[in-house]
């Protein structure tokens, strides 16, 4: 009697500790459902119904479906109904459930975080490869900058020595051997530009390029840029307008050789896009609202550059791509125009060194226009720069040179009256006699100065090529291009032309053995071959500037038949 009564006490006390242990588990937040030593689901709490969208009776009497096994949380996949995914972590404990053996399952749904450790596995590893892309970047920037130089050093060399051939400085050259070289300058100048524009781009990226910020006037640039840009507008047939204002009264803060790099990319972007019968035109002035899209500090005054043409224009969605490195609007074979697409990147790069923008608008078959913004800037009074010589070399063999450039500087002016005299007394120029004593002197005064100034250059540098007898060339076929448009504007002719080079020819020979008599004659004989060279190849550039200026197909016109 005992002993059934124990029994039966025992079984209530079990009885109730299963209903205590059902009303907690229903109570949990995480999912539980008791599994039986078959496999068989025998319990399911409501968070398992939630987490398995399904009702407990659907899945008691059903096959749990996972491996079960003690120990530490491993983690499943959940598929819903639908088709809808969740992670789970799963633990597992043994228990006794109405009386027989079974496993009590803990699913806890980790899908959320989960997901936060895969962001953040994703953002470390996107760190890690934009760490990779910069460090490549750099790399690449540092072998750029290397290489451009290692090309730029033998380039100048090839340059050089072409020039000092043209010159005659080694002998006289046949006339095809001087087209021969001609074209090897030509070819070498071409090169040298696009290694620069690698080298500008790579020292951007790298760290490496420095501008010199200070105030300049924004005519200066201006004017800068429009005369080295408008012998190609002129060869293009694009007319090509500078509007200026007084100098004094527009500053920027920036480096002026940037600027004036700035400027020229700009312009013969313009150009090489504008048909003939074009207009390209460059107006600066100063604004305290820049365009909206520039990125620039509210607030404060701007001077502003803005290049306009009615060329070809730029569709829309290639705006903001042409400011990428090697992109042009125009890819592929059929391309109008060549180039290495660098030069607008480099553009903003270099603006926004200086603190400024390019911004951009254009509209396709209308033309575009685009704007330099620099910070604005007071005038700075400052000494005019001096040049500083090196030290000549007595056992050159060019030496004296220097010596008679110096004596064509010092004597420009006397030189200068003698010629437009004798201009107006012997050369058939029409209406000579009521133009102007600066119409008919022209560019004479600049070209004799930059003659002088090669002089000077080829004995410091002991006939070595530089960069500075690069420039002095380059000057030199400017100037004696331009000279020849405007004496087809003034209706001269060909003979001419001829004409006022033979008494410039002259005036400076009998300038250099008067006043160099002193210097020796082996260097006076030099100096008059080189001058004679020269004048030759400016006789040759004005005539063909003053053919396509005057619209002729020849290339010359004959004599007293005014255009």
């Amino acid at each position: 009697m005992l002993e059934r009564r124990a029994t039966t006490d025992r079984r209530l006390s079990r009885r109730l500790e299963e209903r205590r242990l059902r009303s907690i588990i229903e109570q949990l937040a995480d999912g539980i459902v008791i599994v039986g030593a078959d496999g068989v689901i025998r319990f399911a709490n409501p968070a398992a119904e939630q987490l398995f969208a399904r009702s407990a009776q659907s899945l008691e009497g059903t096959e749990f479906g996972f491996a079960i096994a003690g120990g530490g949380p491993v983690e499943i996949d959940v598929v819903r109904p639908g088709g809808q995914t969740l992670t789970a972590e799963l633990r597992v404990v043994e228990a006794v459930w109405e009386g027989e053996p079974a496993r009590l399952v803990s699913i806890r749904d980790v899908t959320d975080r989960r997901r936060a450790e895969e962001r953040a596995r994703q953002v470390e590893r996107e760190r890690a490869a934009r760490a990779e892309a910069e460090a490549a970047n750099r790399a690449k920037s540092e072998f750029l900058a290397t290489m451009s130089h290692e090309l730029r050093t033998p380039l100048n060399a090839v340059i050089g020595y072409a020039q000092l051939l043209d010159l005659g400085i080694g002998g006289t050259l046949a006339p095809e051997q001087q087209r021969q070289v001609e074209r090897i300058a030509a070819s070498g100048r071409h090169l040298l530009g696009l290694v620069n524009e690698l080298l500008d781009l790579a020292k951007v990226d790298a760290g490496r390029l420095a501008v010199h910020i200070a105030p300049a006037p924004a005519g200066a640039a201006s004017e800068a840029a429009a005369t080295l840009i408008q012998p190609i507008a002129e060869a293009r047939g694009v007319l090509l307008t500078a509007t200026s204002v007084d100098d004094g009264a527009v500053h920027y803060q920036g480096d002026e050789d940037r600027v004036r790099q700035i400027l020229v990319n700009l312009l013969t972007n313009a150009v090489k896009f504008t048909d003939g019968g074009g207009h390209v035109s460059l107006e600066y002035g100063q604004s305290t609202g820049p365009a909206p899209e520039a990125r620039l500090p509210d607030g404060g005054v701007w001077t502003y550059f803005r290049v306009t043409d009615n060329g070809i224009g730029i569709p829309a969605d290639q705006l903001a791509r042409i400011f990428e490195p090697f992109v042009q609007a125009r890819s592929g074979r059929t391309r109008p125009n060549d180039g290495s697409g660098l030069g607008l990147a480099i553009s903003r790069r270099l603006a926004r060194l200086m603190h400024g923008d390019i911004t951009v608008r254009s509209t396709v078959g209308k033309g575009s226009a685009f704007t330099l913004w620099l910070p604005a800037a007071k005038p700075d009074a400052r000494g005019p720069a001096r040049r500083h010589g090196t030290p000549k070399r007595a056992a050159s063999p060019l030496h004296g040179l220097a010596d008679i450039g110096e004596i064509l500087m010092r004597e420009l002016a006397s030189l200068l009256e003698v010629f437009v005299t004798r201009l107006r007394a012997e050369c058939p120029t029409p209406g000579a006699a009521g133009l102007k004593f600066s119409q008919l002197a022209d560019h004479v005064a600049s070209y004799v100065a930059d003659l002088a100034g090669m002089l000077i250059v080829l004995e410091e540098t002991d006939g070595q090529p530089s960069s500075v007898l690069v420039d002095a060339t380059d000057i030199h076929r400017l100037v004696a291009s331009r000279h020849g448009a405007q004496r087809a504007r003034l209706r001269w002719t060909d003979e001419a032309i001829h004409c006022e080079y033979r008494i410039l020819s002259e005036e400076i020979e009998r300038v250099v053995r008067q006043r160099g008599a002193a210097i020796g004659a082996p260097a006076v004989d030099e100096a008059l071959a080189v001058v004679t060279r020269l004048l030759t190849q400016a006789e040759e550039t004005s005539l063909r500037a003053f053919a396509r200026a005057a619209g002729t197909d020849e290339g010359r016109q004959p004599a007293g038949d005014p255009p």
